[in-house]
């Protein structure tokens, strides 16, 4: 779908090692912590919830490489229902994906809502997005919260759940999320600024972060 392009010369794209080894720091990310989620969403995307009778509609997917290198994009008729990374580990987002769709017809095919996420992966952000989710309606409200969460800063576990109570919950929700980086569930951290147990990989979420802590990105 992409050139292949060095990441630091692509908006939006994962740095490089040596930028992950250099930060961010515990200090750095609640530097970025806010604790109020605003109204709309970082971008323009849009969530609809999975209904009963989806189960039944097929779902068309494919590999492709983006900058932030390969993954795994999937779709309805109504909107991508699945993006994950699949660079190192291939096999892996395939059972992934396949666990969570496999009572659906899946078809390999490469599509217009797929171009549009792999395009937004890759610095493109003039198109509407929709997201077609299967989730319970906890997970869902979690994650229409977490596309509230601006680049550049973080949020506590317990603010994306509402409470202290919701930690724990919001961050198992928050675990579940099919969609990699632009359902930004890396953004949301422990309230000392430290994290772990990213689906992705932790690499990966320092990473993210590290590259969205630099000035002007998005």
């Amino acid at each position: 779908m992409v050139d292949n392009q060095s990441c630091k010369d692509v908006p939006g794209a994962i740095p490089d090692a040596a930028q992950a080894d250099a930060g961010p720091s515990g200090k750095a990310i609640l530097g970025r912590m806010i604790d109020e989620l605003p109204d709309v969403p970082w971008a323009d995307i849009e969530i609809l919830d999975w209904q009963p009778a989806d189960d039944r509609l097929p779902v068309e997917y494919t590999f492709a490489d983006t900058s932030f290198g390969r993954v795994l994009a999937a779709n309805t008729p109504f909107g991508v229902c699945y993006l994950g990374l699949a660079e190192g580990n291939p096999e892996a987002v395939l059972r992934d994906f396949q666990k969570r769709f496999g009572y659906a017809t899946q078809v390999e095919a490469r599509t217009f809502r797929q171009k549009q996420a792999l395009d937004f992966l890759d610095g493109k952000r003039d198109e509407h997005i929709v997201f077609h989710l299967r989730g319970t309606p906890y997970q869902t409200g979690i994650w229409r919260r977490l596309i509230r969460i601006p680049s550049g800063r973080v949020v506590s576990y317990a603010t994306l759940g509402g409470g202290v109570r919701q930690a724990r919950a919001a961050g198992t929700a928050n675990g579940r999320n099919p969609i990699f980086r632009i359902v930004p569930c890396h953004r949301a951290v422990k309230n000392t600024g430290g994290f772990d147990r990213y689906f992705w990989g932790e690499a990966v979420k320092r990473r993210l972060l590290a590259g969205e802590f630099i000035p002007n990105k998005d």
